[in-house]
């Protein structure tokens, strides 16, 4: 049986033993947004939920719950797509870190997979940073796998990558005979692009100005023993690196 993590899990004595013994906390920011007719639309909660529960393990401390649902406005054009405003998302974070200063805790990694999160939830860790005096520490699960493994975790949408990370949290979640209708690759590499842009670019308003049928990518690339390979290196480096980031930090 593996050692249980998610805090929501545990008694009480328990949790507070694992948070005031490590000082500290992770916690995954989730998204339900659509991933094409093959998966889950909570693809980029769970895999963030598998990587942070690998990680809280390897620490010995504990999963603090977050809600399943970002900040993914521009897939509401697709039923069943949900988006918290960038407020919103915030203020929920804000509140949920609060509740762990009095107890101890000094230290917060979230792991995050969905990549518009990214903006908001770096100012959250700024504020809880500076009002609660947290070390914060954010790892980005998706762009960690796509170093790593290169071209087996290209950053498309609902493609291998996505299908092997959904994987790692439960595999029956997944039907790749239905991955029908793919946005040609091509398209969906150039959509990306013109919003990955780091110097001058626009702001993303809907998904279908990356892929106008909403995926892309090759779901069929991606397998449970890939799945496997990636829960256990994106982990240990997720660990390697907070640890280095963690004891980086110096008082002032």
């Amino acid at each position: 049986m593996l050692f249980e993590v998610l805090m929501e899990r545990l008694p009480q004595p328990e949790a507070e033993k694992r948070l005031k013994g490590t000082k500290m906390a992770v916690l995954a920011p989730g998204s339900v947004e659509q991933h094409g007719p093959h998966l889950p639309l909570g693809t980029d909660a769970f895999a963030a939920i598998a990587l942070a529960k690998e990680a809280a393990r390897k620490f010995g401390t504990v999963v603090v719950p977050l809600p399943l649902v970002g900040v993914s406005p521009y897939h509401l054009p697709w039923t069943g797509s949900l988006s918290f405003k960038p407020q919103t998302f915030l203020a929920v974070v804000e509140d949920i870190c609060g509740c762990l200063a009095p107890h101890g805790v000094e230290k917060l990694l979230f792991v995050n997979w969905h990549e518009g999160n990214s903006p908001t939830l770096r100012l959250a860790g700024s504020n809880v940073q500076q009002k609660f005096n947290f070390r914060v520490v954010i790892a980005e699960g998706h762009l960690i796998t796509n170093s790593l493994f290169g071209e087996r975790a290209p950053l498309t949408h609902a493609g291998g990558m996505e299908t092997a990370a959904a994987m790692m949290y439960d595999p029956s979640l997944v039907d790749i005979s239905k991955a029908t209708n793919p946005t040609p690759e091509e398209e969906g590499d150039e959509g990306h692009e013109i919003f990955r842009q780091r110097l001058v670019y626009p702001i993303l308003r809907d998904f279908r100005e990356v892929a106008s049928t909403g995926w892309y990518g090759r779901p069929e690339d991606g397998t449970v023993e890939l799945a496997a390979e990636y829960l256990e290196k994106v982990s240990d480096f997720i660990v390697e690196r907070a640890t280095i980031e963690f004891e980086r930090a110096r008082p002032f």
